[in-house]
C-alpha cells in the first residue's frame, strides 16, 4: 500500500499574514542555488512540512515559518542545488504547519478496503474489443482509444483493460501536444491520464500502485510534457515500481512544448 506523508498539494496563501505579525531572528534555514536547479521537484516531495515549491522551474522556500532548517530536503537533490544558511527568518512554527497541512489537504475518502468504484455513471468500464489498425489515412486519423474511463481518478483497477501486459501513463497536456498521439503513442494500449499538479495524493498514488501491481502489466511507457512539474511522475513511479514485487520497465517519452518528440 502506498503510504507516504510526504505527498502534498500546494497551500494557498499559507498564513503569510501570521508570519508578517512576527519578528525575523538569526536562524538557520535552506538556501536554494538557482544556477544548480533543474527543478525536478524532488526536494518538493522530500519537504514534509511543505517549505518549497517550484516556482517558474526553480525551487523556492515559498515561506520561511515552514522551513525548520534541519536539511532533510538536501539529501533528496541530484544537483546538490540545497544547504543550509544562517540569516535572518522568520522562526519556525510547527503548530502553524500543521494547522495548515489539516486544512489544505484533501484526500479522498476511498474506504478501508480501498474500493475504487466511482458513483459517476460516466466511470463505468467499457471496453472496445475490436483492435486498433492505422487505417493509413492521412486524412482522417481513426481514434486509438480502446477503453473508457481514462482519467486516473475515474478508473477501476480491475477493469478489464488492464488485463495487457503494457500500460500507458500519459501527463493530461501531452495527448494535446502531440499531434499524432493516437497513432504514434496510443495505438490501442490500456492509458490512465493525470496532472503532476492536480493528482498526485496518497490515494491517486495507492490506485496507480494497485494497478500495477494487480495486473498482468509487464512494460509501462511514461508519456511526459517537458516541463519541471512532469518530473515528479517519473520520481514518484520510480519509487512505486520500487514497491512491487515484480519487474516492470519504464520508457519514458517527453513532448516538447512546441509538440515534438524530444
Amino acid at each position: 500500500m502506498f503510504d507516504r506523508r510526504f505527498i502534498k498539494i500546494r497551500l494557498l496563501s499559507v498564513n503569510m499574514s501570521v508570519a508578517n505579525n512576527r519578528e525575523k531572528i538569526k536562524r538557520k534555514i535552506i538556501k536554494v542555488d538557482k544556477d544548480k536547479c533543474t527543478g525536478c521537484g524532488k526536494c518538493v516531495v522530500g519537504c514534509e512540512e511543505g517549505a518549497l515549491e517550484i516556482i517558474d522551474g526553480k525551487a523556492e522556500v515559498v515561506n520561511e515559518s515552514f522551513c525548520d532548517g534541519l536539511g532533510a530536503c538536501i539529501g533528496e537533490c541530484p544537483e546538490g542545488a540545497l544547504t543550509i544558511e544562517i540569516r535572518d527568518a522568520y522562526p519556525f512554527d510547527e503548530d502553524l504547519v500543521e494547522n495548515v497541512q489539516k486544512k489544505g489537504l484533501k484526500k479522498i475518502n476511498i474506504g478501508i478496503e480501498n474500493n475504487f468504484t466511482c458513483s459517476c455513471p460516466s466511470s463505468q468500464p467499457i471496453v472496445y474489443d475490436s483492435p486498433w489498425e492505422d487505417s493509413g489515412d492521412i486524412n482522417e486519423i481513426s481514434s486509438a482509444l480502446r477503453q473508457w474511463p481514462i482519467k486516473i481518478e475515474l478508473v477501476n483497477p480491475e477493469a478489464p483493460y488492464f488485463r495487457n501486459n503494457e500500460l500507458l501513463i500519459v501527463s493530461d497536456c501531452s495527448s494535446f501536444a502531440y499531434g499524432d498521439f493516437h497513432r504514434r503513442i496510443l495505438r490501442g494500449r490500456p492509458i490512465v491520464t493525470l496532472c503532476p499538479m492536480l493528482d498526485l495524493d496518497d490515494t491517486i498514488l495507492t490506485k496507480l500502485q494497485t494497478i500495477i501491481e494487480n495486473n498482468p502489466i509487464e512494460t509501462i511507457e511514461l508519456v511526459l510534457m517537458e516541463v519541471p512539474c512532469c518530473k515528479k511522475i517519473s520520481f514518484l513511479l520510480d519509487q512505486i515500481i520500487s514497491e512491487i514485487e515484480k519487474e516492470v520497465s519504464v520508457k519514458t517519452t517527453i513532448i516538447s512544448r512546441d509538440g515534438k518528440i524530444k
